[in-house]
């Protein structure tokens, strides 16, 4: 819905209609009573931000809430926002940053028009330039800019949608992933002067989760999942894995059962069809684990389990594992472990049940070493 500014004339009842209905200024310096349509502040004469002399009568001002995206530049000093874990909302597809912070008491008339307002030019008066803000207001203005963090594994990015919220309240839509992940924009918003960090934010929303980062200095001031920042970018390394090879004989002749442990990762989010369950929980990160290993067509079932044992000893099991029988690691094996871990061992549990009679044949499994560390 687009809102409409207008400067009235005559006198000071016609101003004060056009007040009360539009919440905008004003009348012209010859009413009656020299008041202002939207502030009631005695006639007079203010200066912009170039320090040029305005009449009071001839603002036009903008309504309290004013606030959206625009595609068109502004005039107004840019302050850059340092780079810091503190200054950055991650998600997976989502790696937002406010690049760049401004306030200004003055949009033009273009940029107003782009946000969805409208300002209605009269043929007797000089045209409007300028809309100011509401008395005690300011305009935060904020560009930003989101790409694709690239968290394994790749491919898959659920939607995330940004928006504008102010107070708490959301007022506009900003992106979404379901657009792609590259975004740039400026959002523009109508706040109080002395608002805090919080006042009005980026607010992204990616599975129920919601995190915000402020239009006033770009920090993060608020996240569901604040603990993903202790490993969001973590690397791993096997640094240590053995080999594993036995053959049995099974119902169709002798059989082979082989494989080892050839890498991993670590992520603060795995979806479901990867066998996570969205966000990891607080104090936690998922490890995925790929193995190559032998697959074989028989009567047998590959029953080979798999473990990870932490630095204090403690194991940890597949928090839901694949049903595969002829082979159980067609899809990484996924394991919650905590986000401080810095080296695991996986351990292998090869068995094999054979024929009719169900034969279990067990093994002494191989272990892999592996590292956890920051990019």
């Amino acid at each position: 819905m687009k809102r409409l500014w207008s400067r009235q004339v005559g006198c000071a009842i016609v101003a004060a209609a056009a007040a009360a209905a539009l919440g905008l200024a004003g009348c012209s310096a010859g009413a009656a009573d020299g008041s202002r349509g939207s502030g009631g502040s005695t006639a007079g004469a203010q200066e912009d931000d170039s320090g040029e002399q305005i009449d009071d009568a001839a603002i036009v001002q903008a309504p309290a809430d004013l606030a959206g995206s625009t595609s068109l530049s502004i005039e107004a000093e840019f302050t850059a926002v340092q780079e810091s874990d503190e200054a950055r909302l991650l998600a997976p597809g989502v790696d937002l940053r406010i690049t760049e912070v401004a306030q200004t008491d003055a949009l033009s008339v273009e940029v107003v028009e782009d946000l969805g307002g409208e300002v209605e030019q009269t043929e007797d008066e000089a045209p409007v330039e300028t809309v100011h803000a509401a008395d005690g207001h300011v305009f935060w203005i904020a560009r930003y800019s989101s790409d694709d963090p690239q968290w394994e594994p790749r491919g898959e990015v659920p939607d995330s949608t940004a928006t504008l919220a102010l107070s708490g309240n959301e007022v506009a839509d900003v992106f979404t992933t379901s657009d792609g992940t590259m975004h740039r924009g400026t959002v523009v918003a109508s706040l109080p002067a002395d608002s805090g960090p919080d006042a009005g934010v980026l607010q992204v929303e990616t599975d129920e989760k919601f995190q915000e980062l402020s239009l006033l200095d770009g920090t993060r001031v608020a996240s569901d999942v604040e603990h993903i920042y202790q490993v969001a970018g973590h690397q791993v390394e096997v640094t240590s894995a053995e080999e594993f090879e036995e053959t049995f004989e099974g119902l169709t002749g002798e059989q082979r059962l082989a494989g080892s442990v050839v890498a991993g990762f670590v992520t603060p989010w795995l979806g479901r069809s990867d066998n996570g369950q969205g966000w990891a929980g607080n104090g936690q990160m998922y490890l995925s684990v790929e193995l190559e290993w032998a697959e074989f067509e028989s009567v047998s079932d590959d029953e080979t389990g798999i473990y990870v044992e932490l630095a204090d000893g403690t194991t940890v099991r597949q928090h839901d594992p694949a049903s595969y029988l002829s082979s159980p690691f067609r899809e990484n094996p996924v394991f919650l472990i905590p986000a401080d871990s810095e080296t695991v061992t996986v351990v292998l549990e090869p068995q094999v049940t054979v024929g009719i009679e169900d034969e279990a044949l067990t093994w002494d499994g191989p272990a892999a070493e592996l590292s956890i560390t920051a990019a």
